[in-house]
């Protein structure tokens, strides 16, 4: 449901000319109780303040007496046209044909009316339904019952909502296994002496069961309700994808390629609207020939009349898709389009004052988890600071990036960063290297040196591998620390330096203390702000992201055009990434280099993979809760795919899973009949 901004515009508050004073305008507006004013020259509104703007002018310097200051994000709209958010945006005014302000509305207000709405179109829709809907926490206390569910029950929602369900509805099987993941189907149970059938499954919410919903009609008017079934089934599933699909999502294209449900999550960056809704309706033709997006993944599935996977490029990001066709009778049904947001997180904050992007020599940061969203704000918030930092990760997982980033988000950004591996340095030259020397300090010692603490006056030194740096380097580098200074090799004049120091190390430096391997007055002044990179293995949302990044870069320095696979990603995921970010970078690199076709496949993964004598056990997964036996054959094809691609023929794979090749052919052909990855079985002799 859409509605146009006269809908929702409210009234023009108060008007202030831009000669009132700050102390003026406080005080008619908290008289008036308006939360804005609106500042006018000669008729022509010019910007606005709100009491919240006023009282920062004060705090800022500003007398009560000066003038005011009208704050100027909003912008002016058509009151005939579509209400919709605008981002930084704080309200808009609309305007009539004659260009005369008719009202205005604040982009929270009206965010707030849409959720409104969407929340009323929600619940209308399930109270239509005519299944009994409820849905109880994982205490088993009913959150919520649909009008049906009420007259099939015969008893109001204010009654039951917050009661026990397990105390309404007697079941032989447990509640509780549901909420280990199991699904109840034709579940009969007695209430008020009626016999009411129908199923119970767990609810997801990002990736955790949060309790359960029941879906059940009369047993009496089975017949009446069988065809409604599949709408029950649907919406079930829509719900699960709503739970589960926290970056993914999910469209179903008609037969004409008009999209008629849009489930999981939604990329506003990529489609260029403001919620899912807006896509209902609309032919995906209509978004390629608008330059929204490239390729149409939905006529080339269509086309080829089988799954297909391929990167769709947009504007303002990338999408990983893949579109299967479904058939019934022989005839196109419709089309199921999974997509996987591959546009790095630095790029979809392209709107803020922040900088994108790293300076130009270095790397970007890629990320798409929660973990590191956390990671970030940790690292915007201590950059400015100017505090020791000391950051915690396994080797490879991106410490020197993340060291950047604090130096280019400081006020030292403008100077020198110098990075400083003191595992790389010899014992008998780390003193030299850090602190410089004097001519003749040493033997070898021919000229005078300037260390690296000193070229990095009012800049930032990076230690990296600082657990590595000898016991009586500790002790000077502390004493540099704490008096911020330094003296060179060869000389007792102090020098003073103005650095501040972020380390790293991949070791529990913590541990190295209590065995006397590491000073505790040197852990302590470095750990002032401790941060801590979490390993690629515990953040799988970035794998693909990098990936894709990694795969850009390397296509550029080669001249390539390599693309990925869905399944590719799918099994990049399933690895446990020992060596983190940097051997995901190597592993993308090797597959454009070795890998014979244009796209890169899930086979060419695993063959890069097993090169190097991995775990095979670590790459076989089955992701979410589903059917036992649907869980086995998941198992089984990655099992026969993977022996298939190390073993390069059918005969040496049948050998290795000690059975027939006539089943690892039937197996093969009853996958990719499924819509399974398209595996090469090598069948020669």
């Amino acid at each position: 449901m859409s509605w146009d901004w006269k809908d929702v515009l409210q009234p023009l508050s108060v008007i202030l000319s831009p000669d009132w004073t700050v102390e003026q305008s406080i005080v008619l507006l908290k008289e008036e109780g308006f939360e804005v004013g609106f500042v006018a020259d000669n008729e022509e509104i010019i910007g606005y303040v709100t009491p919240s703007s006023l009282l920062n002018q004060l705090v800022n310097g500003d007398d009560k007496n000066g003038l005011i200051k009208p704050e100027n994000n909003f912008l002016f709209v058509r009151e005939d046209t579509q209400a919709k958010r605008i981002h930084n945006c704080f309200l808009v005014i609309g305007v009539d044909h004659s260009e005369k302000p008719t009202g205005y509305i604040l982009m929270d207000d009206l965010q707030h009316q849409m959720n409104q709405l969407q929340l009323k179109s929600f619940n209308d829709a399930l109270n239509s339904a005519e299944m009994g809907i409820v849905t109880m926490d994982a205490s088993f206390h009913v959150q919520f019952m649909n009008e049906k569910a009420e007259q099939i029950l015969g008893m109001k929602r204010s009654i039951l909502q917050g009661r026990d369900y397990r105390k309404i509805i007697r079941m032989e099987e447990s509640f509780d296994e549901v909420l280990e993941g199991q699904k109840w189907f034709g579940i009969e149970n007695m209430f008020n002496f009626k016999v009411i059938t129908g199923q119970f499954s767990p609810i997801y919410e990002n990736g955790n069961i949060i309790g359960i919903i029941h879906n059940f009609y009369l047993k009496e008017q089975l017949k009446e309700a069988v065809h409604e079934v599949d709408f029950v089934q649907e919406m079930n599933e829509d719900l699960q994808a709503f739970y589960t699909l926290a970056n993914e999502q999910i469209l179903v294209v008609s037969a004409s390629g008009t999209i008629t449900r849009a489930a999981g999550a939604f990329f506003r960056h990529f489609w260029g609207e403001e919620d899912a809704g807006a896509l209902k309706g609309k032919r995906i033709q209509e978004f390629v020939d608008k330059g929204i997006f490239i390729p149409d993944i939905v006529s080339a599935a269509i086309e080829k009349k089988s799954r297909v996977s391929l990167t769709q490029e947009g504007k303002k990001g990338a999408v990983l898709s893949t579109a299967a066709p479904i058939y019934v009778g022989g005839k196109l049904k419709k089309v199921i389009v999974f997509s996987k947001d591959i546009t790095s997180a630095d790029k979809e904050m392209g709107t803020n004052e922040e900088p994108v992007h790293e300076s130009a020599s270095m790397v970007s940061i890629i990320y798409r988890s929660r973990q590191m969203h956390r990671l970030m704000d940790e690292v915007k918030a201590v950059a400015p600071l100017d505090s020791t930092v000391l950051i915690h990760g396994e080797s490879g997982v991106g410490k020197e990036v993340i060291a950047r980033k604090i130096h280019d988000l400081s006020s030292r950004s403008d100077n020198a960063f110098i990075a400083v591996n003191c595992g790389a340095i010899p014992e008998n030259l780390i003193e030299s290297v850090l602190f410089g020397h004097e001519k003749g300090a040493f033997t070898g010692a021919d000229t005078r040196r300037i260390g690296l603490f000193e070229e990095a006056h009012n800049g930032t030194v990076f230690l990296d591998e600082i657990s590595e740096l000898p016991l009586l380097m500790q002790v000077k580098l502390l004493r540099v620390l704490e008096e911020r200074e330094i003296a060179k090799v060869g000389s007792v004049i102090p020098v003073k330096v103005n650095v501040r120091v972020v380390a790293a190390s991949n070791k529990n430096i913590q541990k190295m203390v209590k065995a006397n391997q590491f000073r505790e007055d040197l852990f302590y002044r470095l750990h002032v702000v401790p941060v801590s990179i979490p390993p690629l293995r515990k953040r799988k949302e970035d794998i693909a992201p990098l990936a894709i990044h990694f795969l850009e870069e390397l296509n550029e320095q080669f001249g390539k055009r390599k693309k990925i696979s869905t399944d590719a990603l799918n099994a990049l995921e399933s690895y446990q990434w020992p060596g983190n970010i940097r051997e995901l970078r190597n592993m993308i690199e090797r597959l454009v280099v070795v890998s014979k076709e244009e796209l890169i496949t899930e086979t060419d993964v695993y063959r890069v993979l097993w090169a190097n004598d991995a775990d095979e056990q670590s790459f076989l997964t089955v992701k979410g809760i589903m059917p036992l036996k649907k869980a086995v054959d998941e198992v089984e094809r990655q099992l026969i795919e993977q022996a298939v691609a190390k073993f390069g023929t059918a005969t040496e794979a049948a050998k290795a899973l000690d059975i027939s090749i006539s089943t690892v052919s039937r197996r093969m052909k009853r996958f990719n009949g499924a819509g399974g990855a398209e595996v090469d079985l090598f069948f020669r002799n």
